[in-house]
């Protein structure tokens, strides 16, 4: 295990969020989840899926609770298609510093897209209290979307405008 990860493991900024110990602006909460917004968000939206339990990264995972959070974030980007209006959603995870993790606590980037051109990397900035705000009202409505998905029903995961 890389050193900055064993440095991290339980200390890192997700356990300090899950553990009610730092602030975090969360748009859904379970037992085992959480989705958060990003603190440097890619674009207007970005949020994060979390595991309360602290796992290094996506091959720690066990599958049920790997499984759940899948299903958390693709019912995140159903929502953001079809109620929100987002052209796309990128849905990324990072596994090890070579492939960009930079905290080592297993975490699903949830991307909406507003425009058509491409990501544009490096370019992030600090989410403001004003953009927080906003980004929370975009998910309300997400939690009925993710309990659908995660319980398996169709009918209780279409969204609805």
């Amino acid at each position: 295990m890389p050193e900055s990860a064993a440095a991290m493991r339980g200390n890192d900024p997700f356990c300090r969020i899950a553990a009610g110990e730092e602030d975090a602006y969360v748009v859904y909460e379970d037992d085992e989840l959480m989705i958060i917004l990003d603190k440097a968000p890619a674009s207007f939206g970005h949020a994060l899926v979390i595991t309360k339990e602290h796992y290094d990264a996506v091959e720690d995972v066990p599958p049920t609770v790997l499984a759940r959070s899948w299903l958390a974030a693709s019912a995140a980007a159903r929502y953001l298609r079809k109620v929100r209006g987002a052209l796309g959603v990128n849905l990324i995870t990072n596994s090890g510093s070579p492939a960009g993790q930079v905290v080592f606590h297993f975490h699903i980037h949830v991307i909406p897209r507003w425009d058509p051109g491409p990501i544009r990397r490096g370019v992030r900035h600090e989410l403001t209290g004003e953009e927080a705000a906003e980004a929370v009202k975009l998910y309300e409505g997400v939690r009925d979307v993710i309990r659908g998905f995660i319980e398996g029903s169709a009918q209780n995961s279409r969204p609805t405008s």
